[in-house]
């Protein structure tokens, strides 16, 4: 028995299943046509109908529940505490003029912020540059007296 190389071979994980796809279509192809359509439509089940989802959920119902008559005994404690479905806002389409704005203004916050934390250092190496150079007789504030 002979063993064809590409049994073992990797580096297509999907390509038994791609070579059998290719002989059945190449059996359907060979069939007359309403042969195929019937034997498409007893293999195929029908396609579900696609129904949209609501644009929101629905609000959240309160409901009365009978309670038993309290002893005044211990109260006893849910193990899980009770889901509420809140209705969730859905994000609708969003204009790129809207979306240029949105990624400036946050452009500008990281340049800002970026900027502000390079002022900071540059100070503070300022400050150790005139502490260094200062006289010794008169030094500035927190500077060391040499």
């Amino acid at each position: 028995m002979e063993i064809k190389s590409t049994q073992f071979d990797m580096t297509n994980p999907f390509a038994p299943l791609q070579q059998r796809v290719h002989q059945v279509e190449t059996v359907l192809r060979q069939m007359p046509s309403a042969q195929q359509e019937q034997l498409l439509a007893e293999m195929l089940p029908p396609m579900p109908m696609h129904r949209p989802a609501p644009a929101i959920e629905q609000a959240v119902t309160m409901g009365s529940v009978k309670v038993e008559e309290w002893d005044g005994g211990p109260v006893t404690q849910q193990r899980y505490p009770t889901t509420a479905l809140r209705p969730r806002r859905i994000v609708g389409y969003i204009p790129w003029q809207w979306r240029w704005i949105v990624a400036g203004i946050r452009l500008t916050r990281i340049v800002r912020k970026s900027a502000k934390q390079q002022m900071k250092q540059f100070n503070k190496l300022q400050r150790q540059m005139i502490r260094r150079v200062l006289p010794r007789h008169k030094a500035m504030r927190g500077a060391r007296v040499r």
